[in-house]
């Protein structure tokens, strides 16, 4: 019995060694990647194409990988960091809670609009404005507008192969129902979700090699390795025996 233990302490003190190297090289790691980051990150999505639908509406189109962070930390420009800020405080969260921002500059333009006359002034109206204008009760006012536009402001994510056995790519589209609107600009900020690097799993097990055993299982995951116990009943001896692995991620679908 105290050989089992043993062992199984072994496990655990190899398991927690192997977590602290692991965070230590992630933590080197990760301060290059800020320190890149911070050279190369802004809000501003450069890389937009263009293209007109079969409707005449204009879409925006991007790769879902443009700026991927892992932390509001990592945007360089102090404009860019000044908006987030206001996006947090407007939204009453700290900067870890944003996940997902995104700002969309359009332009809507239209020219020769046809205006209806009526008794007070002049009326134009389609299925996405309504635009009037009041002619002044006396020769000294000047009148005033009343507006109202009803916009459809779509959002897609999808992928898309080259070929068969092409790799897929990733885009984001986005575009508003009316073909007189055009987008200028997009900021956009993505932070990922960090997996724990230390994670603790309890599970039922079966195993066969020859003969069946089921029991239990416990490991620890630590990044690519895990470390763990197994205590299976042999139901062909009515043994109950202890089993330790450890194992190494090599690829991952």
């Amino acid at each position: 019995m105290k050989n089992k233990i043993l062992i199984v302490v072994l496990f655990i003190a190899v398991g927690v060694l192997t977590y602290l190297l692991l965070k230590k090289s992630e933590q080197v790691k990760d301060s290059q990647i800020a320190q890149q980051a911070k050279e190369n990150v802004k809000l501003d999505v450069e890389n937009l194409k263009q293209k007109l639908d079969n409707q005449g509406l204009q879409h925006t189109i991007m790769s879902d990988k443009e700026n991927i962070v892992k932390s509001i930390k990592e945007i360089r420009d102090s404009s860019d960091k000044k908006k987030l800020d206001s996006v947090t405080k407007l939204l009453n969260i700290r900067d870890k809670q944003l996940t997902y921002y995104a700002s969309y500059s359009a332009s809507l333009e239209g020219k020769l609009l046809k205006a209806e006359k009526t008794d007070t002034g002049f009326y134009y109206s389609d299925k996405w404005a309504n635009i009037q204008y009041v002619k002044p009760k006396d020769t000294s006012g000047n009148g005033h507008f009343n507006f109202k536009y009803n916009a459809e402001i779509n959002y897609a994510e999808y992928w898309k192969k080259s070929s068969f056995i092409a790799p897929k790519k990733h885009y984001i589209d986005f575009w508003i129902n009316d073909p007189r609107a055009t987008i200028n600009g997009v900021k956009r900020l993505k932070i990922e979700a960090k997996e724990p690097s230390l994670k603790i799993e309890g599970s039922s097990m079966v195993m066969y090699d020859g003969q069946a055993h089921f029991g239990a299982d416990v490991g620890i995951n630590i990044g690519k390795v895990k470390v763990g116990t197994s205590y299976m009943y042999n139901t062909v001896t009515g043994d109950w025996k202890p089993y330790y692995y450890g194992k190494f991620k090599l690829i991952g679908f």
